[in-house]
């Protein structure tokens, strides 16, 4: 198997932990209906957590909406989806939640649009 080096020379620069959780359609069997239940896709993997290039302060109408932008970036064969909730952990410690755009990939490395909704 050929490894590639540009993933494994990326992989090493993720210092933050990532988990996912994704809402999916399941049989209820006591009522057998369908419901909705949140089930963890990735817990605690390795990444990188960047903040959104020229991020700038926008004026919000209401002072508890409060969102930034970021990007998370991952190994490759992780593929996060479109409204995915995702928990961040920085090196640093800091905590941050919120939602997930749809993985884009590279050969090296998969790179997702974050909207953090919690900073703690």
């Amino acid at each position: 198997m050929i490894r590639n080096r540009e993933a494994d020379v990326l992989a090493g620069t993720f210092r933050d932990k990532l988990s996912v959780y994704r809402t999916r359609r399941v049989r209820d069997p006591e009522t057998e209906g369908t419901v909705e239940k949140e089930v963890t896709v990735y817990e605690e993997i390795p990444c990188g957590f960047s903040q959104k290039a020229n991020d700038t302060p926008q004026r919000q109408e209401f002072h508890s909406e409060k969102k930034q932008t970021h990007r998370i970036f991952t190994p490759p064969g992780i593929e996060l989806l479109d409204k995915d909730r995702a928990v961040v952990v920085t090196e640093a410690g800091q905590r941050f939640t919120g939602t997930t755009g749809r993985t884009f990939g590279y050969i090296s490395h998969g790179e997702t649009a974050f909207t953090a909704k919690e900073m703690t």
